[in-house]
């Protein structure tokens, strides 16, 4: 069967994909510096205004980068060899094709802007004392919304042309 038909990336994926992988390596490069001067205990969970009120040892900082790097990598994955990841196996049609690939670059996108935010917000909340960020959910919900925009446009962009 001949499921493993790649998509090529246009020179527009690649340019997502680098800002992907330089969004990722940003979050690992800066919890790599920092993480000696963490206190043993950490925040890693925050309520709607940006208090932390979660609490857990520094250790567990190292999860938050590697789950937003290895969907990351999936979603670019996925992206790349779509008829591989299909279930069940089907033939996928080039306009389908063309909008999974974009809402999956679109996706690792996504995650790998929240990974900086998430790993800046946990250092920093670890370090300085009553420390508050209010502007943290209207960010994500942001992103979020932006991210949505993009899903449904691609999404009704292959009904219309199916």
């Amino acid at each position: 069967m001949g499921y493993h038909k790649d998509n090529h990336f246009s020179n527009l994926d690649l340019v997502l994909i680098a800002i992907i992988i330089s969004l990722l390596l940003i979050s690992w490069g800066y919890l790599i510096i920092e993480y000696s001067s963490l206190p043993n205990i950490i925040a890693v969970h925050f309520d709607i205004l940006g208090k932390p009120n979660g609490y857990s040892s520094k250790e567990n900082i190292w999860f938050a980068p590697a789950i937003f790097s290895i969907l990351s990598i999936a979603f670019i994955f996925g992206a790349k060899h779509q008829e591989a990841i299909t279930f069940p196996k089907r033939e996928i049609g080039s306009t389908e094709k063309s909008s999974n690939l974009k809402m999956m670059l679109y996706t690792a996108l996504l995650l790998a802007i929240i990974s900086p935010l998430i790993v800046y917000t946990i250092i920093e909340a670890s370090i300085i004392k009553n420390f508050e960020m209010p502007w943290l959910m209207p960010i994500i919900v942001g992103i979020a919304a932006i991210y949505l925009g993009i899903v449904f446009y691609y999404k009704f962009k292959t009904l219309k042309l199916s």
